[in-house]
């Protein structure tokens, strides 16, 4: 290998038929090397993408739950606030629910069209 680009240097010319299929299954080696770093980084940035997209999924999860919780506390808190702080604090928590199930349902359909095979192009 050379020092400064790190690729290869190409095989010096075989003189005989064992030095040429020395040099054949030493290439095969190294591919085979290649192979499998490549593979494992493949499936390292898959496992990264499948746990941001369950961590948005769960995420959103939680939100809609405080949604619900203060729409069910919304009639206690009208009485002790006017309706709209009461609306915008729903509205903001509706918001942000959906704004986080949307980057979910979004990371996952990105991951399963990954998985078929079809690479999309980053927007």
């Amino acid at each position: 290998m050379t020092r400064l680009t790190g690729e290869a240097e190409p095989p010096a010319l075989a003189d005989t038929p064992a030095e040429a299929l020395t040099a054949v299954v030493d290439s095969l080696g190294r591919l085979a090397r290649a192979e499998l770093r490549l593979a494992a980084t493949e499936a390292r940035a898959w496992l990264l993408r499948i746990g941001f997209g369950l961590v948005l999924l769960w995420l959103s999860l939680l939100l809609v739950q405080v949604f619900v919780c203060l729409l069910a506390v919304s009639p206690v808190l009208l009485v002790q606030h006017p309706w709209p702080s009461v609306a915008a604090a729903l509205l903001l928590s509706l918001v942000l629910a959906v704004l986080v199930s949307l980057l979910a349902v979004r990371e996952l359909r990105r991951l399963k069209d990954v998985g078929h095979g079809r690479e999309l192009e980053r927007t």
